[in-house]
């Protein structure tokens, strides 16, 4: 393995955060940590290496996703800004002002609210997404669904009315975070 020429990381965290891609979805502490790093390269710009300011500059607009294990059930009302994937079970209602992945082995019973819903496990209650909702072969949609664009794979199942369209404004509101985005990841963890 051929050695990078650095001043601001450590060889071990370059590659780390070079392994990265800056638009996935990963747990809280590989987000914290990623965000560290892009701090620490944004903080110290005169002493980057080239290979540096060029990693600086693929994430510095960096809008890592937040994952939620498919060990974990979780509970009570998701708000976020960012982007979300449910690969676990969650009971509440879930709303954020990016993307919404229910993985095959995710689901969610509560109403969702997103930009865009991509489901391919289950969602049971009312959906609402702003630019798209697509329900893949493997997913279930029990609920009503409003939405300007839908794409139901065969073999999906969907039990509920469809309104194509915008949904009203403040049902697609970006959520006001009440508790800091690393308290209420710590509250779903059960750390901190």
């Amino acid at each position: 393995m051929e050695t990078i020429k650095l001043k601001v990381l450590t060889q071990a965290q370059y590659q780390f955060l070079a392994s990265k891609d800056p638009n996935d979805y990963y747990d809280n502490r590989t987000r914290e940590q990623l965000y560290s790093l892009i701090e620490k390269l944004k903080d110290h710009k005169k002493y980057r290496t080239r290979e540096e300011s060029r990693l600086h500059k693929i994430f510095q607009e960096a809008q890592f996703g937040i994952l939620l294990p498919g060990n974990r059930k979780t509970t009570g009302p998701l708000k976020f800004k960012v982007s979300l994937c449910i690969n676990g079970e969650h009971v509440g209602d879930v709303t954020t002002g990016g993307t919404l992945i229910i993985s095959d082995q995710g689901s969610v019973r509560g109403n969702v609210i997103a930009e865009e819903i991509i489901c391919k496990g289950q969602i049971t209650g009312n959906v609402s997404a702003r630019r798209k909702l697509t329900l893949y072969s493997s997913g279930t949609l029990v609920g009503d669904l409003v939405a300007p664009a839908v794409h139901i794979a065969p073999g999906a199942l969907f039990q509920g009315k469809c309104k194509l369209g915008m949904p009203q404004p403040h049902a697609v509101e970006i959520p006001q975070e009440r508790v800091p985005l690393k308290n209420r990841i710590g509250q779903l963890f059960k750390v901190g």
